[in-house]
């Protein structure tokens, strides 16, 4: 060491050349670049400068180093005033006494934080809009805060505002971090590279769902208006600018502004172009994903690039608009289209993952508490704050997430999260897409020619029509859930015919041309308004299949003529799906699901009603035809077996094939051992033990106490990828 002033070791790896650097780690691994090293992230190794870095705007710091854990000597080296020709090299990992630390500049990082600095905000702070409350309920602590005179009552959102928005930010920092923020925007963006094939999607689902929440109008126009932005910044041949991630960020974490002059040709406008957000994008990913699992014929025509590739697409629309749901949680205030987008990712989300994976039911919850957060529950709050279409659009989401809980509860027989003892939400008006954003004028003359419950009178098969129906069956299906774990005492027997007798009321009052009858499919309709027809009247009448499971005695199921007729009425209804076939659409997703929540659970009945009768030799009632229902278990067994192998229905080792496979098989046994019994053989209830317990918990009704020769009935079953076109 020359001198007396020792010098301080200096942290340099500038000295060396990058481009003649070791691209391979010790272990063989590529080497990673110091910001994604030092951050723990995935590096794609992009030579000289990764994707990551330059999408993260970062590409000056971007260098592969050859040795990133050890030192440079250079400073010592230059001090020593070693040859010009010397090379340096890295410092051994070891404590040497010659080395003095640089205590002024290392006390600086343990010095305490001065009142300037404390002053300073957050770089990262959280807005104080995405922290806003919500709705606040009559016994919210604002509702008791005294009012002063001088106070003017707030009206529907803006009275959950507590921050009374003097502070912008808020003093502590987002569970995720910006650099997290930004690549989960980008790549978000990245996915609409695919937006012709997305518009393409979103208009043959507009064009062919029954039951869409948003008016069509609405919907395609907000697709078709991220066309100019998307030409503008390249995203169909680029990745996405920082600039347009920053914006559409920005856009988000403020509250959207829907006034009661808002028009519904203008609406569009508040949550694209300039003002894109990413609610809006999340609701068009999940719609266009939903559209591409029923594989379209005309899309695959004009997209037949795809045809090999379906699943990667909606693995990836599925993923981005999970992170729209994800991103938004933390930085968006809740708002309509929040709710739009948060139902549609359900509805994948079930689609992919089956109502049983855990996916769906955390959705469901989501979906549930931002209805809540922004008092959909409650329309007396904004009636008179809010446009008709908005208002409607209110009714038909609400109504919607209503339907899906109950349908979801059943399924797995937990509680529901919606209910209807706190909501007043009046059903959404029978009128049409088109007549609820047209003129005014012409509306008002539309709702005056409705009856006096609110339905079309001129006959037309409308979607708010089906999301009524639903509704009204799903009330009912709301208190049988309540009397599920009950004991059956008169009481409850007394509560359970008095909601039996209700069914039978409410389907009187709908009017005729939605009741289901066989012949509808040979009438004039369209091929989607004759599915509608069998799921709203499937939905309605298994309430009445639930309560008559609740009332059976289990040591009489032979003789119970109003269970029996239910069940074979349920699952004649659910097989004449089986034989009807149309072009547009893949109408093996609807048959499954229509199988899975009805077909099953009343073909279940049956066999064991042929059990118990061969068995007893007890004859059913009169109007119960034993070969009838011979007959129509046979046919049900031909459609799950066939439904086992189909690419819609299942391949081997997914959910709805091992369901299909193993309920196929267990009905084959029933059936074979009542057409041939073997003398020999063991009896076909202790060989089978398909004895239901009817009253045991409510989940996956029909399925209690059945046993799959070939395992649990439930062993490696997704029950995945349930269709709901229909739902």
């Amino acid at each position: 060491m020359t001198g007396d002033k020792p010098v301080p070791v200096v942290y340099s790896w500038t000295c060396f050349d990058t481009n003649t650097m070791n691209s391979n780690r010790r272990n063989g691994k590529p080497a990673s670049c110091e910001p994604c090293r030092l951050n723990k992230t995935r590096c794609d190794h992009t030579y000289p400068k990764c994707d990551r870095c330059r999408q993260r705007g970062i590409e000056e710091r971007c260098v592969y180093h050859p040795a990133p854990l050890t030192r440079s000597r250079e400073g010592i080296i230059s001090a020593q005033q070693t040859e010009p020709s010397s090379v340096p090299r890295p410092l051994k990992r070891k404590r040497t006494i010659n080395q003095t630390v640089d205590l002024e500049a290392l006390g600086e990082a343990f010095l305490p934080i001065s009142a300037s600095q404390e002053a300073d905000e957050f770089a990262d702070a959280v807005t104080a809009d995405a922290y806003r409350p919500g709705y606040l309920g009559p016994t919210s602590y604002a509702a008791n805060l005294p009012k002063d005179d001088e106070s003017v009552p707030p009206r529907g959102r803006d009275a959950s505002i507590s921050s009374q928005t003097s502070d912008p930010e808020l003093a502590h920092q987002y569970t995720v971090s910006k650099a997290m923020r930004i690549q989960m925007a980008t790549d978000i963006l990245k996915s609409l590279r695919y937006h012709t094939i997305i518009q393409d999607l979103v208009r043959l689902h507009c064009e062919a769902s029954q039951v869409g929440v948003i008016p069509m109008p609405l919907e395609f126009e907000a697709v078709k208006a991220l066309k100019p932005t998307i030409d503008e910044y390249r995203l169909e041949t680029s990745m996405p600018a920082p600039e347009l991630v920053s914006k559409v960020l920005g856009n988000t974490s403020r509250p959207l502004d829907i006034s009661l002059s808002t028009q519904p040709s203008e609406f569009y406008r508040t949550c694209t172009g300039n003002n894109l957000r990413f609610e809006m994008i999340g609701f068009i990913l999940a719609t266009a994903g939903r559209s591409l699992l029923f594989g379209p014929t005309s899309f695959f025509f004009k997209h037949p690039q795809f045809f090999d590739k379906k699943s990667q697409l909606v693995d990836e629309l599925l993923r981005s608009s999970t992170i729209c749901v994800l991103l938004c949680s933390v930085i968006s205030p809740v708002n309509d289209i929040m709710i739009w987008m948060f139902y549609e990712n359900l509805m994948l989300t079930s689609m992919m993952c089956g109502y049983s994976g855990p996916p769906t039911w955390r959705r469901l919850g989501e979906l549930s508490s931002q209805i809540y957060a922004l008092g959909l529950h409650k329309e007396s709050n904004a009636s008179s704050s809010l446009p008709l279409f908005i208002l409607e659009s209110r009714r038909k989401v609400f109504h919607s997430a209503f339907y899906q809980d109950k349908a979801i509860s059943t399924f797995l027989g937990r509680p529901v999260r919606l209910s209807k003892r706190h909501t007043d939400v009046r059903m959404p008006l029978d009128v049409s897409d088109e007549e609820l954003i047209g003129d005014p004028e012409a509306l008002d003359l539309v709702i005056q020619n409705l009856d006096p419950n609110g339905w079309d009178t001129k006959g037309r098969y409308l979607r708010a029509s089906w999301i009524r129906m639903r509704f009204i069956s799903v009330q009912y299906r709301e208190e049988i859930l309540d009397f599920a774990l009950a004991k059956l005492d008169q009481c409850v027997e007394r509560q359970l015919l008095d909601i039996s007798r209700r069914i039978h009321t409410s389907w009187d009052s709908i009017p005729r041309h939605l009741h289901y009858r066989s012949g509808c499919w040979s009438a004039n309709l369209s091929f989607s308004v004759g599915v509608m027809l069998v799921s709203v009247y499937l939905s309605h009448w298994y309430n009445e299949f639930m309560i008559q499971k609740l009332l059976l005695d289990p040591a009489a199921l032979a003789p119970n003529a109003a269970l029996l007729r239910v069940s074979m009425d349920l699952l004649s209804t659910c097989l004449t799906l089986g034989s009807v076939r149309d072009r547009t659409y893949d109408i093996q997703r609807d048959f499954i699901h229509t199988i899975l929540l009805y077909g099953i659970p009343s073909g279940s009945v049956l066999a064991t009603a042929l059990q118990e009768q061969h068995r007893t030799g007890q004859q059913f009632p009169v109007s119960i035809s034993r070969a009838e229902i011979i007959r129509m278990l046979s046919v049900l067994i031909s459609y799950l077996e066939a439904a086992a192998h189909l690419d819609a229905g299942g391949r081997s080792g997914d959910g709805n094939y091992n369901l299909c496979r193993k309920a196929a098989r267990t009905f084959t046994r029933v059936i074979d051992a009542i057409l041939d019994p073997k003398p020999a053989a063991t009896p076909p209830s202790a060989d089978l033990n398909l004895d239901l317990d009817f009253l045991s918990a409510p989940g996956l009704e029909g399925f209690e106490g059945m046993d799959f020769a070939a395992g649990g009935m439930y062993d490696g079953i997704d029950w995945g990828a349930i269709g709901q076109w229909t739902l």
